[in-house]
């Protein structure tokens, strides 16, 4: 996960608290996710949310047809965010919305990359032993990194658990550079 900007998550906080009272939580975020999708898919439309030349309320409504119909809670939610001009904020207010409905539902969200496609059993015994670890139900995405060489890079929130063979090999050189030679 990036950094996320303190008023990004200021406004997913207010939504999260005002959507839970209201018990739409989940129906928010699938909104607020699908927003986010689209804008960090599509350059032109985080161009077009970010341009200050653009009259706020067609911001909104362009959002609004992208959604087909959302909620009256999620668009009166746009419709403020993008007329204080935080428009292009919305992809990171929905990751850490995201990550709020996770932590109320006990759910941790785990990014593992590996050099070669990994099994379904890995997987599985890889959620499992999370999941007791962390006390949490995991939600798993596997990544494909040739890159790595070998082991897996495990994101868990903001842990890193990193087993790669290139880790290892960075390692390695450091200490080499470090050595004194007689």
């Amino acid at each position: 996960m990036n950094s996320i900007d303190p008023v990004a998550s200021r406004y997913a906080h207010a939504l999260f608290d005002a959507a839970n009272a209201e018990g739409r939580a989940d129906q928010a975020l699938e909104q607020l996710t699908r927003i986010e999708q689209l804008m960090r898919g599509s350059p032109p439309l985080r161009e077009l949310m970010g341009n200050p030349d653009v009259d706020p309320d067609d911001k909104a409504g362009i959002l609004e047809r992208v959604l087909g119909d959302p909620s009256g809670f999620v668009r009166a939610f746009i419709h403020v965010v993008v007329a204080r001009g935080r428009a292009e904020s919305l992809p990171d207010i929905a990751e850490t919305f995201q990550n709020l409905v996770d932590e109320q539902q006990g759910r941790l969200r785990v990014t593992v990359r590996s050099a070669h496609p990994l099994s379904e059993d890995v997987l599985t015994r890889l959620r499992a032993t999370l999941a007791m670890r962390e006390g949490k139900t995991i939600e798993l995405t596997s990544e494909v990194d040739p890159a790595l060489l070998g082991g897996l890079h495990i994101r868990l929130d903001h842990h890193v658990i990193d087993g790669t063979v290139q880790r290892q090999l960075h390692e390695l050189r450091e200490r080499l550079m470090t050595v004194r030679v007689y």
